[in-house]
């Protein structure tokens, strides 16, 4: 009876160090922004090790036509900021009218301003290809004259050359250009490989910018437009195309028109140039049952089927009112179409404890490579509660997401290694307790106002805790004292694949005796505790 509880240390130290294994295993021989499938999903890897974009996104509204080298330094002041928020990312639009001022002529000093201050603040960098915007009513290559011109100006004034869409009732928007016409679509083709290759010329040693967005919310109108008449382009061309093709359906003809002539001839040649992830962000919501996305000219299956460089279709996910864990989750459920990894490239930046919520949500339970909230500071969906104030303070909901994003830092190899399996379970209900079964092991869980906790069963013998303002009980398979006795229970972070104890972190940590439990507390400040016997 004596050697079982030997035997049993024995089993449960191999198993112990093949989990660390498992992660010592994770690294790639290649240093390039890319994915690579291990253990059954789809990672993201930037300089040989699986990375996870925590980020948020700069706006642009102070990047100001004809005077954008003048203004390109208005928000130095937040990447600072963006370093003491935790974010390991930042997520820069880029307009086409900076990168192209005039015909054939291109100015690249906005990347490399970005790129530097990036570099300078310890920050990886997403670059947004904003050639084409529709938020809102807004058409799709100009809001405004002065700091939302999205094509150069000599496309916006010349339509004879670029063609305007024109909506069902035969007008045509100066502000909306026809992407059935060529011209617009070989200019803007070669803007992006242009794009691409400086980026490659100047970033492909350093790997700075991991990830490319492409365009913003895929409209022709635009995002929000629920007109079926502005459902698609009903210039000539479009209908003789429309009809050629035997088309009944507006929203299919603009999704598949999109795909497979616009978007797939501009992402493969910048892809062509420098072949690092790209992916689009879709509105959210449906206009029609059949649709993975919310706007006239999205739907998530189609680009995936038509675009080979664009690798996964991020969706913009804002929780308005009183929305419920279970009915975000149906909401990310719908984008899991065809080839697509779930990422958030938009969500909540105000007060709300949203954004947190949904960071551990979206990395943890469907391994998302991306999440983002829009933007450090512009708050929304509610105004005036952004994240970084004008002297360059950290405010409102700041804190909240600081405290998820550093607790996700804290174990990001073990998150990407157990996201979307059954060892690894979110915990977000506040104020009751929440029980869930984590790989056959009942564990339990009551989060404390706005917080939160993550538990890893990563393997038989350990356990991790990840979070803050949660008091989190693990009932383990341990029927013995002598064995309990033996528990290790400390707080620390993964450099890596290497565990680094960190005694300075505040938690409780208990082992019971009489029934194997655990009972684990997590204050204030967010920690990762490590449970782990032999």
């Amino acid at each position: 009876m004596r050697a079982k509880p030997l035997i049993l240390a024995c089993c449960c130290g191999v198993l112990q160090a093949g989990f660390e294994q498992d992660l010592a295993l994770l690294r790639s021989v290649d240093p390039r922004p890319h994915f690579e499938r291990r253990h059954s999903k789809e990672l993201f890897y930037v300089d040989g090790k699986p990375f996870i974009a925590l980020a948020v996104e700069l706006p642009w509204y102070h990047t100001i036509y004809g005077r954008y080298r003048e203004t390109m330094d208005a928000y130095d002041y937040l990447y600072s900021a963006a370093r003491r928020l935790g974010l390991n990312t930042i997520k820069v639009p880029v307009k086409w009218s900076q990168v192209e001022p005039r015909k054939g002529e291109f100015d690249f000093s906005y990347i490399d301003h970005v790129k530097a201050m990036a570099e300078r603040n310890g920050l990886k960098v997403i670059l947004g290809w904003f050639g084409h915007y529709a938020s809102g009513r807004a058409g799709n290559i100009y809001r405004n004259l002065t700091n939302e011109v999205w094509a150069p100006m000599d496309v916006i004034e010349d339509e004879r050359a670029y063609p305007r869409a024109v909506d069902a009732s035969g007008r045509a928007h100066h502000n909306a250009v026809s992407y059935d016409a060529d011209a617009v679509i070989e200019r803007e083709a070669a803007a992006f490989a242009a794009f691409m290759r400086h980026i490659r010329e100047v970033d492909s040693n350093t790997r700075t910018v991991v990830m490319i967005q492409v365009e913003n919310e895929i409209a022709v109108f635009g995002a929000n437009e629920r007109d079926p008449g502005m459902w698609r382009d009903h210039s000539p061309r479009s209908n003789a195309l429309f009809a050629a093709g035997g088309f009944r359906d507006d929203l299919k003809y603009s999704a598949e028109r999109f795909a497979s002539n616009w978007l797939r001839r501009v992402t493969g040649a910048g892809g062509e140039e420098y072949p690092i992830p790209f992916y689009m962000d879709f509105i959210g919501g449906k206009l029609a049952p059949w649709m993975v996305g919310g706007a006239p000219g999205e739907d998530a299956a189609t680009y995936l089927k038509h675009c080979p460089f664009v690798k996964f279709i991020a969706m913009n996910l804002y929780v308005f009112g009183d929305a419920t864990i279970d009915e975000l989750r149906r909401k990310i459920e719908e984008y899991r179409v065809s080839r697509n990894i779930t990422a958030i490239s938009e969500t909540n930046s105000d007060r709300s404890p949203w954004a947190a919520r949904l960071a551990f949500l979206a990395v943890g339970e469907y391994g998302a490579p991306l999440f983002c909230p829009w933007a450090l500071n512009v708050s929304f969906p509610e105004w005036g509660e952004p994240y970084v104030l004008a002297n360059g303070e950290l405010a409102n909901g700041a804190d909240g997401l600081r405290r998820a994003y550093v607790a996700l830092r804290s174990a990001l190899l073990p998150i990407a290694l157990a996201s979307g399996e059954d060892r690894l379970k979110v915990f977000l209900s506040h104020g009751r307790e929440e029980v869930r079964d984590v790989r056959g092991v009942r564990v339990a869980a009551i989060n404390g106002a706005d917080g939160q906790a993550m538990v890893i069963h990563s393997s038989d013998n350990e356990f991790l805790v990840i979070g803050w303002r949660s008091a989190v009980t693990i009932q383990t398979p341990i029927s013995r004292w002598p064995q309990l006795k033996r528990a290790k229970i400390e707080a620390g972070r993964w450099d890596g694949a290497r565990w680094i104890p960190d005694r300075t972190a505040k938690f409780l940590g208990i082992a019971e005796q009489s029934d194997g439990v655990f009972r684990i507390r997590l204050f204030e400040e967010p920690a990762t505790v490590r449970i782990s016997w032999m």
